[in-house]
């Protein structure tokens, strides 16, 4: 064992130390014998895994209560924190404004229904108006083909005829006047070349243009036609939306959808009189006799003016002379009619694209859902006047036992209507949340049943729920949430108080079994020692479950193998024999009487065993009232507590963790802590208990427990180890007991 200075924490009580006494009362120390070892026999029995935790009482089941209408509070009948029963009656209402405001909200309802089935309407129409459009758009382009084919064979039969009545003026023209046959076939090419090109110039660019000006002016008004439609529709919308709220946000948006909608009706007029302008305004078809009866002046017209001048005058006296005129006037008549009808055609056509290519101004499927929603709404709003009475009259009561875990409502305040009033929580369906160690989760499985103490009561219960997420509290231990649910809860239960829970996991029946304390857990697994032979001997040992005083042995010990309890000061391979343990009530008291505990008033004893209960007993003979004794078996404390110990102490893994905490206060970094081998599965719960840099080892040289820290850079030994205890006190107990302590 290193040496360095030692640090005492705390304050030891003179203690009597029992567990490890091993010879017969009155034997002499100077007799020379074989070391005797305390033995204990393996047997069958039944051993349980027990988990324990503590936690906090909650509800299973909670309701948070809103006011049902817009009215005053009457009255209340409890406050944060009491506890109220099933069907009592907790919030009271004033019912005198109801009805009047109930009556507005039926009206606005009503409102939003007309608002909606007119929006509907509209969007309907504009759909079918459409769809109309789509259906008529093939039908007009075959009759614009149609058309446009009939007026090319019209202008090509005039053409023809026109040109025939040229030609047979000419031929008479030669016929009457030679000399003059030459210019007057000149003049004639010239009069049907300015024809020609005129016609040509008319029916490729200006009735084209005119056309094409008359369809975008007529797309504009459709455009424009739309936009007021979408526009009145936006109206519509956001008059319904100022119907349901009239909010200063949403009566600003109706103003700004009127303005929209004003100026888009301006601009629909403005592109209706445009379109209706142009149509009157058709330039007419350039005609032959225009030309045929014009003067010799060099000046022809393409129907783009009106002050054009017919050409063919010069010829027409030897025409006329010769009786070679033809009226055209009627295949002329056809033209116009046939181009006046292509154009009107053509308006149609151009107007059905537009409107079956148009954004359409219906309704989609969403904005239909949105105003049916807003509708649904409003009627949400506005329960009916009789309806909210009756929400009125019947006021709020209790649904379950429970507890009122949080109010925000206050007699004669006023309240509306979905306000959140307070918080029930149920005090029959009640839980404890624990958390539980990843050392001990595996073990704790749903359905396990539960010892819950909550204060002095005692209920029984089972795990309900084990969280899959593991949380780590503020000493960085990782720890799996549970929650265990309490069988049949009382009026004694209070929500939010510590509980401790005693979970009942596996459990395995007629197995052989040895005291927790004789195993003991190695690096290359779990043994116990035996004697051999007469010599003590490492047995090898294979472990099932565990509960706090018992193991069950699966394997490498049978029932009635007796094992030996605590080595003490003796090694493996030692000679010893089993020592044969019995001492009498006069013995025990003539120990005591050697200590001098007579003027007492307290007293500790370190062990729990038979020694030590005998020890317990006879003290409370003689008069010490308070006595303690620390042990590590839960079911012998417990008898020592039926004995009369005023306290018992579990010297478990926590006790250990305790100290460790407490010794982080010191600061030390890069420490190391000992414990005894068969304590090696404690090192690491020590090590996170500590907090700080340090590194666990175990030490032959600790024998019976505790754990030892050192600090070699600061020098420091801080000794814990109940070896340490008890030899520190041997030679007091050797002088006046008369026993021997191993």
């Amino acid at each position: 064992m290193k040496k360095g200075k030692k640090i005492v924490i705390g304050v030891a009580a003179v203690a009597v130390v029992a567990g490890g006494v091993y010879a017969v009362a009155g034997g002499s120390r100077g007799e020379a014998q074989l070391p005797q070892v305390s033995v204990t026999k393996a047997e069958t029995g039944d051993v349980e895994e027990i988990v324990d935790a503590t936690g906090t009482v909650v509800s299973d089941e909670q309701k948070t209560f809103y006011s049902p209408v817009n009215a005053q509070i009457k009255k209340v009948s409890f406050a944060e924190g009491d506890s109220v029963s099933k069907g009592t009656k907790l919030v009271e209402f004033e019912l005198k404004d109801l009805e009047r405001d109930n009556q507005k909200a039926e009206l606005n309802v009503k409102s939003g229904e007309y608002d909606y089935k007119n929006s509907i309407n509209k969007s309907d129409e504009a759909q079918q108006k459409q769809n109309n459009a789509k259906s008529k758009v093939s039908s007009l382009e075959q009759q614009v083909k149609d058309k446009q084919n009939y007026l090319a064979s019209l202008k090509s039969q005039l053409a023809s005829v026109q040109a025939q009545v040229a030609a047979d003026a000419q031929a008479q023209a030669q016929a009457e006047a030679q000399a003059k046959a030459d210019a007057q076939a000149a003049q004639e090419a010239e009069i049907q070349r300015a024809y020609a090109e005129a016609l040509t110039t008319y029916q490729n660019e200006t009735l084209p243009q005119y056309q094409k000006e008359l369809g975008e002016l007529n797309a504009a008004y459709i455009k424009a036609q739309g936009e007021y439609n979408q526009a009145d529709n936006n109206y519509q919308m956001a008059f319904a939306q100022w119907q349901a709220d009239q909010s200063d946000e949403n009566a600003q948006a109706l103003d700004e959808a009127e303005n929209t909608r004003s100026q888009a009706e301006i601009n629909c007029q403005e592109a209706k009189e445009a379109y209706e302008d142009k149509k009157a305004a058709q330039p007419k078809m350039p005609e032959y006799s225009d030309y045929s009866s014009a003067g010799g002046e060099d000046f022809v017209t393409d129907g783009t003016q009106d002050d054009g001048q017919d050409l063919t005058d010069q010829g027409s006296a030897s025409a006329a002379s010769t009786g070679a005129s033809v009226d055209t006037s009627g295949i002329e008549n056809a033209i116009d009619q046939a181009s006046s009808d292509l154009a009107d055609l053509q308006s149609d056509l151009a107007t059905q694209k537009s409107i079956a290519e148009a954004d359409s101004t219906s309704l989609t499927k969403e904005e239909k859902e949105k105003l049916r929603v807003s509708n649904n709404l409003t009627e949400l709003d506005a329960k009916s006047a009789k309806e909210l009475v009756a929400e009125g009259k019947k006021g709020i009561t209790a649904d379950f036992n429970g507890v009122i875990s949080k109010s925000a409502v206050q007699q004669g305040a006023a309240v509306t209507q979905g306000m959140e009033l307070f918080t029930l929580q149920n005090t029959d369906k009640v839980s404890v949340d624990i958390n539980v160690s990843k050392y001990d989760y595996a073990k704790v499985k749903e359905g396990q049943t539960a010892d819950i103490t909550i204060g002095d009561k005692k209920y029984t219960g089972k795990v309900t729920k084990i969280s899959h997420i593991a949380i780590t509290n503020e000493k960085g231990s990782t720890l799996i949430a549970a929650t265990v649910s309490i069988d049949k809860p009382d009026k004694d239960i209070f929500l939010g108080v510590d509980a401790k829970v005693k979970i009942y996991a596996e459990k395995a029946e007629d197995v052989v079994t040895l005291p927790a304390g004789v195993v003991n857990i190695g690096k290359d697994g779990s043994f116990c020692y035996v004697l051999k032979d007469g010599v003590i001997t490492k047995q090898d040992i294979t472990t099932g479950i565990s509960s706090e005083d018992f193991v069950e042995i699966t394997d490498g010990i049978r029932a009635g193998d007796e094992v030996i309890e605590d080595l003490g000061s003796l090694e493996e391979g030692m000679q010893a024999e089993a020592a044969s343990m019995l001492i009498t009530l006069k013995e025990t008291y003539s120990a005591l009487k050697r200590i001098g505990v007579e003027d007492k008033k307290k007293m500790v004893i370190l062990g729990d065993g038979p020694v030590a209960l005998a020890f317990l007993s006879c003290a409370k003979l003689m008069g010490i009232q308070e006595i303690y004794v620390l042990g590590n078996h839960r079911d012998k404390l417990e008898t020592a507590e039926k004995l009369g110990a005023a306290g018992t102490f579990l010297n478990k893994d926590e006790e250990e963790k305790k100290k460790a905490s407490d010794l982080a206060q010191l600061g030390y970094e890069q420490v190391v802590f000992y414990v005894a081998d068969r304590d090696q599965a404690v090192l690491k719960d020590i090590c996170e208990a500590y907090g700080k840099p340090c590194e666990g080892k175990c030490d032959a040289d600790i024998l019976l427990g505790g754990f030892r820290m050192e600090c070699e850079e600061k020098g420091i030994v801080v000794d814990e180890t109940f070896d340490t205890g008890i030899d520190e006190q041997k030679d007091w107990f050797y002088t006046n007991s008369g026993l021997f302590i191993k």
